[in-house]
């Protein structure tokens, strides 16, 4: 089973200093001591391992602080990230712990709990199913992470393919999200046509684009009819002879017509006698029959062919003017612009073929009007059949165009209903371009939800199932006897009992339930005990647990002390880890020197015990008081009393006096305590301060007695610092008093044992 082999981060925690992946490691081992005054984070630290235990934050931590610690497995756990997963491995003993379980005011202990030998049927079972809980949590872990994995590609899913509609919708202030493309979805996932074209596509967009409807466009007229009406005549009249005239020379010579007649209006206007021509008279015979040949039918007839020829142009000229009052492609709205393109080339195709063919009745209708008299040659005109079929297709081509107009100009007319459909158009195109991705995507959340769920339920049925074998083999009865041997151990003596009762303890001594509240020894002796008893409940084994005890012997004599220690440190020698968090220095002796060979063992063998001290100082500027885990001293370490590590901050304090001592607010505290230690041994008797002053100024004449007032004043600034406890007390002492009196006190020790003092400075340098 793994150990705890580092806090690897804290953040926000109380007192401490902020810790990160770059501090230096702490080193855990399978025994650990932490030491540190009254005040110096032993509380944080221990609710730190609750926090472990419980599966959650403790209440009592401050809001919003994390921390994480290493296993040597290369796990992590930590709050409020990771809390869950050494609950049934790690056991803290500390003052919240006595607080939760045993209920002084009434005189009993509560949960109750044993595992007794005629529960062994039920141990087992409880041993198979959480070995069985450890495999199904891990099964639901895996789980969850499939599950949050689908969920992950799911969103990931729902929110690009939102974005990519989005950008297409062209919606102003509106959005389109995840939610609408999930609404879409549900709508449309049966729809059975097929998706937009692409340039169906780009039309909607462009629909989606306009701030303002088009122009209107008028539709284009043509009347096929006159096409046929048209030709059958030009035709006819082009097939025409004058046989009216009776004269030989325009029978035999039908193209001379309109020169004849020409030549003959003219002599006649001017009275011309003689021919211009040949000069010979015209007789009054030949005038007669000129005028009757050439009489007025023939201008009718002439004059006819004249407007029919005219009406031809003008028909040539609308048909041509057809493609040109067509409107352009992008004059119409964008979705009717695909379609509207091809129509309207094969459009100006038909109109100019219709032009092409007129053109051949033309080109016969202007031969005629050179020779009247004459029938026109008509193998060059295009055939009637084929002028008319252009015909029907222009008619019909054109009532096509003005469909597309039409329905433009509907759309014109209503624009926000026409804007509204090309967003729903576009909707629909991306749910049918997606819906089996995002139909595939649900459908592995689903299955991944379901399996998550299929475990979780799994998990939950075993967690039942050994709740129920814990409280069959959970009895207090027999218990009773054991946390009563283990409090006679504690305290060294058989006097104070618990006794069984209902559901709970009965608080005895001498045999009889006591009356008030048992000493704060005997309450700490009793939640130690209880404490001890129950780590191997529940099935737990002591060679896979955690226990962490902080100060298990508050307010015990020197003798229950040591008592106490030896029965703690003995119940725990076997446990997978211990952690001993104290603020008592012979408590904290007594494991130091049991864990001695282990910290420090001989060379070749891994050390097994880490000793740390919880050093709290003020850093430069700052008026906050701040707590660090570090290494043990060496001057804690080697020796019983505390002297010698005071003296080292006093003699640090001396010897850089220029520079900031961020342990500088205890200074006068250390000073008191380090005199009083050295005056006990060279002015034994006691008689306080002044008076132990005096004594030494007369073995030691060569004290100064008016300097030696910077040390009395220690008695009335410092009279309180009889323990090393006080050391975190802010003096009012000021920081030239207190550098006089630190140097009073090394020039004292300088004459009264120059030896003493130079052995001093030797370790701690």
């Amino acid at each position: 089973m793994g150990m705890i082999t580092n806090i690897k981060s804290m953040q926000g925690m109380g007192i401490y200093a902020d810790r990160s992946a770059r501090s230096p490691s702490l080193e855990f081992r399978r025994y650990n001591l932490v030491y540190g005054f009254n005040g110096s984070g032993k509380s944080t630290l221990s609710r730190l391992f609750a926090s472990l235990e419980a599966g959650g934050p403790h209440p009592k931590l401050p809001e919003g602080g994390s921390f994480e610690v290493a296993l040597d497995d290369g796990s992590t756990f930590g709050c409020p990230t990771t809390p869950a997963g050494l609950e049934q491995r790690l056991l803290v003993f500390n003052s919240d712990y006595i607080e939760r379980n045993l209920q002084w005011a009434v005189g009993r202990a509560n949960p109750v709990f044993y595992i007794g030998a005629d529960q062994a049927e039920a141990a087992a079972e409880l041993t198979r199913i959480e070995a069985d809980i450890v495999k199904a949590d891990t099964r639901k872990v895996a789980a969850a992470a499939t599950e949050k994995g689908a969920e992950k590609a799911f969103v990931s899913l729902k929110r690009e393919r939102a974005k990519s509609v989005a950008s297409r919708l062209h919606l102003g202030n509106r959005k389109y999200e995840a939610p609408n493309l999930v609404k879409d979805y549900e709508t449309w996932k049966d729809y059975d046509q097929p998706a937009l074209t692409d340039d169906e596509l780009k039309s909607a967009e462009d629909v989606r684009r306009l701030d303002e409807p088009m122009p209107r466009l008028e539709p284009v007229s043509f009347d096929k009819t006159t096409i046929g009406t048209a030709y059958r005549f030009i035709a006819e009249v082009c097939g025409q002879s004058l046989a009216t005239v009776a004269l030989a020379e325009v029978q035999d010579h039908p193209d001379m017509l309109l020169w004849l007649k020409q030549g003959y209006e003219y002599h006649e206007a001017r009275g011309l006698a003689e021919c211009l021509l040949c000069g010979n008279p015209i007789s009054s015979e030949r005038r007669a029959l000129l005028g009757g040949a050439l009489d007025a039918t023939v201008d009718q007839f002439i004059a006819r062919l004249t407007k029919t020829d005219e009406r031809l142009r003008g028909l040539i000229e609308a048909s041509a003017r057809l493609e040109g009052q067509l409107p352009a492609t992008v004059d119409l709205a964008m979705e009717f612009r695909p379609r509207y393109k091809d129509d309207r080339e094969r459009l100006a195709g038909d109109v100019r073929e219709l032009v092409e063919r007129l053109g051949t009745l033309q080109t016969a209708l202007t031969a005629k009007l050179e020779r009247p008299a004459t029938p026109v040659d008509m193998t060059g005109v295009a055939s009637e059949q084929d002028v008319l079929a252009t015909a029907e297709r222009l008619a019909s081509g054109l009532a096509t165009i003005n469909e597309a107009i039409a329905a433009h100009n509907q759309s014109i007319a209503d624009f926000a209903k026409h804007k509204d459909a090309a967003e729903t158009s576009i909707r629909r195109h991306f749910v049918i371009d997606c819906r089996d991705d995002f139909a595939k995507a649900a459908a592995d959340l689903a299955k991944a939800s379901d399996e998550l769920k299929a475990e979780t339920d799994g998990a939950i049925v075993l967690r039942d199932k050994a709740r129920d074998l814990r409280r069959r083999i959970r009895t207090h009865g027999p218990a009773a006897s054991v946390i009563n041997k283990l409090i006679a151990a504690y305290l060294g003596h058989g006097e104070l009992t618990i006794d069984p009762v209902d559901e709970g303890y009965e608080l005895q001594r001498h045999g009889r339930p006591i009356t008030g509240v048992p000493s704060e020894g005997e309450k700490t002796a009793i939640a130690i005990a209880y404490f001890l008893s129950s780590i191997e409940a529940d099935n737990r084994k002591l060679k896979d647990v955690i226990v962490v005890v902080d100060d298990p012997v508050s307010s015990l004599d020197t003798k229950a002390l040591n008592f106490a220690c030896s029965l703690v440190r003995t119940r725990l020698d076997k446990a997978a880890q211990v952690f001993v968090l104290t603020h008592n220095l012979q408590c904290m002796n007594e494991f130091r020197k049991a864990w001695k060979g282990k910290a420090k063992p001989r060379e070749g063998v891994e050390p097994t015990a880490t000793f740390l001290f919880i050093d709290v100082t003020i850093a430069e500027g700052q008026e906050r008081r701040t707590s660090t885990i570090k290494e043990m001293s060496k001057l804690l370490r080697e020796y019983d009393s505390e002297y010698h590590f005071l003296f080292s901050h006093v003699f640090r304090f001396v010897t850089r006096p220029d520079a900031y001592d961020d342990h500088g607010y205890m200074i006068p505290n250390l000073i008191r305590r380090v005199l009083d230690v050295f005056l006990a041994f060279k002015c034994p008797g006691g008689g306080g301060l002044p008076s132990q002053l005096e004594k030494l100024c007369k073995d030691y004449p060569s004290l100064d007695r008016e300097r030696l007032t910077a040390l009395e004043r220690l008695t009335q600034v410092e009279s309180h610092s009889d323990n090393v406890d006080d050391l975190l007390s802010f003096s009012t002492m000021t920081l030239e008093e207190t550098r006089e009196a630190a140097n009073t006190l090394f020039v004292m020790m300088e004459v009264v044992d120059p030896k003493h003092l130079v052995r001093l400075k030797s370790l701690c340098s």
